[in-house]
């Protein structure tokens, strides 16, 4: 009797040290330096507004380390004719928003945190006038989340995700991107700390990877 509790005494005291020492799993998530998780659309014949929420890495840095991320908004707003001067607000932000000739588009960011609705309202001021739009949230119940899709690249790319572990640490830095053509869309990507940068198109709906590549950054 007294042989057996030494035993467990000493099998109590070696059992959480073992537990102490048991490898832990990487969480990918924890090294992403940017992420697109809300678009809000609206588009007539002679207007095209289109809101991203994100949040990402500033100041920003494709040198495979992610950094801090900032909350997000961007809208981007195109029009069938021009004026001299186009303002927006929605949700409580706006401003006078940046002519993009290169892109042929009107464009202004803040800082504010993504708006998690259905639709938000957009008023554009053109040269005095004021016209109110309702972009509406492209994604709905069916289409899976950030988390979600960074999971299912990390399922079809096994060798790649292992060969940048290091025990809890991960050697690059990782974008996710909601996009939206017709459909819901994921862009995840992997930028190593060489400049490496590895791409995958999942379907938004069942993570399924559609196209991949690899790149080399600059």
């Amino acid at each position: 009797m007294k042989k057996f509790a030494i035993t467990a005494i000493c099998a109590a005291l070696i059992l959480p040290a073992l537990a102490g020492c048991a490898k832990k799993s990487v969480d990918y998530y924890d090294f992403v330096s940017e992420k697109r998780t809300e678009i809000y659309i609206y588009e007539d014949d002679t207007v095209n507004i289109t809101v991203y929420c994100s949040e990402k890495e500033q100041p920003y840095s494709a040198d495979g380390f992610p950094g801090e991320k900032c909350a997000l908004a961007e809208i981007f707003v195109e029009l069938a004719q021009n004026p001299t001067e186009l303002c927006v607000q929605t949700c409580g932000y706006g401003g006078e928003m940046n002519y993009q000739s290169v892109n042929g588009n009107y464009y202004l960011s803040f800082t504010a945190e993504a708006f998690s609705s259905d639709g938000i309202d957009v008023e554009l001021t053109a040269d005095d006038k004021k016209t109110s739009y309702r972009a509406l949230n492209v994604a709905d119940g069916n289409i899976i989340d950030c988390k979600t899709a960074l999971r299912c690249a990390a399922e079809y790319d096994k060798e790649l995700f292992a060969s940048l572990t290091d025990g809890e640490n991960f050697k690059a830095e990782i974008y996710i991107r909601l996009l939206y053509d017709d459909g819901c869309y994921y862009y995840v990507g992997v930028c190593d700390r060489n400049s490496n940068l590895s791409s995958y198109l999942l379907d938004g709906e069942d993570g399924k990877v559609l196209t991949s590549k690899k790149t080399k950054l600059n």
